[in-house]
C-alpha cells in the first residue's frame, strides 16, 4: 500500500499561531502572567515548554490547563480560520498521488469538519480525535492501532518539538514543519528526519525522496 501522510491539525494544517498568541494574553492577564508581545514570539519559538513558561511566569505544572484552556477557545474560531498559505495544494496534490491522509487533533468533531468544509480541504481518509493537546505519543499509536497500521507505512509532519518526538518515540519517519510554533532550531532537537520551511517542501520530501 502506498505511504499513509498522518498531520498534525493545529499549527500545521490550520494557521492558529497567533490565535493562540491572543487567547494565552488573555488567561494571563487574569492570571498574572506575563503577556507575550509579537516582537517576542521569533524568540519564544526557540525555546522549549519549560523555558516558555520561565520567562512568562507560568508555573510548569498550570501549563497542560492552560493549553485545554486555549483549546477549547480555539473551537468558536477554528471554523472561520484559514489553511496555512500553500497546505492545501499540497494535500491535494497528495492525494492526487494515491497517497492516504490523516490528521490528529484535540479539536472538536464539528468544528474541524466545519474548518475543511468551509476551506474545500475535504480530502482525509483517516482522523484522530483526542481530548488532552499534550498526549501525542499516546494518540500517535491509538491512530496505529485504530487502523491497524504499521509504523513504516506512516510519515508524521508536525510543527512543534513534542510532535516530532512522539513520532520518534513511536518509530515513523517525521516532517518537522517550520511554519507553526517552534523554531528551525527547536525542531533540529528533535531529530527530525526532514524539515519543511514551506508547504511546497513536503510534496518535494515525499515524491522525491
Amino acid at each position: 500500500m502506498n505511504k499513509v501522510i498522518l498531520f498534525n491539525f493545529n499549527g500545521t494544517i490550520v494557521d492558529t499561531k497567533f490565535l493562540a498568541i491572543d487567547i494565552f494574553n488573555e488567561i494571563a492577564s487574569k492570571q498574572e502572567y506575563k503577556k507575550i508581545n509579537k516582537e517576542e514570539v521569533p524568540y519564544l519559538s526557540t525555546l522549549s515548554i519549560r523555558e516558555r513558561c520561565k520567562v512568562l511566569n507560568v508555573p510548569i505544572h498550570k501549563m497542560p490547563l492552560i493549553g485545554i484552556s486555549i483549546k477549547r477557545r480555539y473551537q468558536q474560531y477554528i471554523a472561520n480560520l484559514e489553511p496555512v498559505r500553500g497546505i492545501s495544494e499540497v494535500l491535494e496534490e497528495l492525494k492526487n498521488q494515491g497517497y492516504k491522509l490523516g490528521f490528529l487533533t484535540s479539536n472538536n468533531y464539528n468544528v474541524t469538519n466545519d474548518f475543511l468544509t468551509n476551506n474545500s480541504i475535504e480530502f482525509f481518509d483517516y482522523n484522530h480525535y483526542s481530548f488532552n493537546p499534550f498526549s501525542k505519543s499516546k494518540d500517535i499509536s491509538s491512530f496505529l492501532k485504530k487502523y491497524k497500521l504499521k509504523k513504516n507505512e506512516v510519515i508524521y509532519i508536525g510543527d512543534e518539538l513534542r510532535d516530532i518526538k512522539a513520532a520518534k518515540k513511536n518509530g515513523l519517519v517525521c516532517i518537522a514543519t517550520s511554519w507553526g510554533y517552534d523554531s528551525v532550531n527547536l525542531l533540529n532537537k528533535g531529530h527530525a528526519d526532514f524539515i519543511a520551511k514551506q508547504p511546497n517542501d513536503i510534496l518535494d520530501i515525499i515524491l522525491k525522496g
